[in-house]
């Protein structure tokens, strides 16, 4: 039986059917295939499997509207950009534009983004399965979706190469200059020049935005905000700590994510975290027996196929610690100028750049959440992931710290039986 979408389930697109997706004849969801189907699922089955949960079913309403909404408002002449830099929220929002983060392509996406890839693109097969993701998700949406991307250059360099591919496409791309910090320390000077250098970019990145000046005041109010969510943030993983049951790992997951973007609904976002704290803060009080269970902390690329998740807590594990790009362990400095206290939040931060920096902040916070081994995420192809994964894992492996590799697709889908069996021996080893 046909999906919902353009393609018959199970079924790719060839490229007579992706130009005309292109073209924007074709007005059907972009649900083309039954792994994105299967996603969904996944959603709907974590959002059943909370029932008891007034907050996480209303984190999950805004997290299947947050596109399609945001799609909205852009065509209603709402401010809307495409982001890859997880910290960008309070100068999005300060300047009247809803941020959409790119990692969202790879929920959206299925096997026929690799296909518009590969066909249109000329992508090798052997590629990076994240830039093929968002080259092919880009390009179905292109008739649908906000043609403005905000990037971020250190990132990756095959996506710098991707970037310029969909500036052929009528994309209109804005580069932050990198200024990743390489070192684990830095003299003050030299911190302060790449402080300055950053608060440049961002000047021009508002007026990109907005085509006028910084609003300063307003930036001030939104770092405020941001700063009251992390705490809320910090607040829920602790509580978490104590009946890691009550919230599992994919809506813990989404709940993170939120602190980028808010969802584009940064009110109701809030108002999710307020009635989880009390929810959690009551479950406190009678926790689910955990006893047995395996505490694991994520480190690196968030993963796509959610099934993962759900191996992860059948087997009797649970993610307590997560390291990736969402980084909830520190705020802004009120005490400094807006402006400078973003900038030199960014280059103070230890989710980019050098992977011997990023080790402090998972080392840091591994005994808090009690956790006994490390998950080493990363995506299929990604050179750059896996030498940063060899890094760590090497770095905790001389600590006594178990870690194991997974890699994953960007785009839904299925995982491997490999991966899933792997996921399960690592929670038994970890049992005994």
């Amino acid at each position: 039986m046909a999906s919902t979408g353009i393609a018959a389930a199970g079924q790719g697109l060839n490229l007579l059917d992706l130009t005309r997706v292109r073209s924007g004849t074709q007005t059907e969801k972009l649900r083309t295939t039954e792994a994105l189907d299967s996603q969904l699922a996944y959603m709907e089955e974590t959002r059943r499997d909370h029932g008891y949960s007034p907050a996480v079913a209303r984190l999950f309403d805004l997290v299947l509207d947050f596109i399609d909404d945001a799609e909205g408002a852009a065509r209603n002449g709402r401010g809307v950009a495409w982001t890859s830099v997880p910290f960008l929220a309070p100068l999005f929002y300060a300047s009247d534009t809803l941020p959409i983060p790119i990692s969202e392509l790879g929920r959206l996406g299925s096997s026929d983004s690799l296909a518009a890839a590969e066909d249109y693109f000329q992508l090798p097969k052997e590629s990076c399965a994240m830039v093929g993701a968002i080259l092919g998700e880009f390009y179905l949406r292109a008739a649908q979706t906000p043609r403005r991307l905000v990037v971020y250059n250190a990132q990756c360099e095959p996506l710098n190469l991707a970037w310029e591919l969909l500036k052929d496409e009528g994309f209109e791309v804005f580069r932050v200059e990198a200024v990743n910090r390489p070192n684990v320390a830095d003299d003050a000077e030299r911190v302060a020049q790449l402080q300055a250098f950053l608060a440049d970019e961002l000047v021009d990145l508002v007026r990109w935005l907005t085509g006028g000046p910084l609003d300063e005041t307003r930036l001030a109010g939104e770092i405020r905000r941001a700063n009251r969510i992390l705490a809320k943030l910090r607040r829920i993983l602790r509580l978490r700590v104590r009946d890691p049951l009550y919230i599992r790992s994919l809506a813990t997951m989404y709940v993170l994510m939120g602190m980028t973007h808010y969802f584009g609904k940064p009110e109701q976002y809030e108002d999710v975290l307020d009635t989880l704290i009390e929810e959690l803060e009551a479950s406190a009080a009678a926790p689910r027996p955990a006893d047995k269970l395996v505490r694991l902390a994520w480190v690196g690329g968030r993963g796509q196929e959610f099934g993962v998740y759900k191996t992860i807590d059948d087997a009797g594990g649970t993610i307590t610690a997560w390291h990736n790009a969402d980084d909830w362990t520190r705020d802004y400095r009120e005490d400094l100028p807006p402006l400078e206290a973003y900038a030199d939040y960014i280059v103070t931060a230890r989710t980019l750049g050098s992977p011997v920096r990023q080790l402090q902040r998972i080392e840091e916070y591994l005994p808090e959440f009690g956790a006994q081994g490390i998950l080493f995420y990363g995506y299929i192809g990604c050179s750059f992931g896996s030498v940063h994964r060899e890094i760590q894992a090497e770095y905790f492996r001389r600590r006594g710290i178990q870690g194991i590799f997974l890699e994953g697709s960007f785009q839904v889908g299925p995982p491997t039986g490999q991966l899933l069996t792997r996921v399960r021996a690592f929670v038994e080893m970890l049992s005994r």
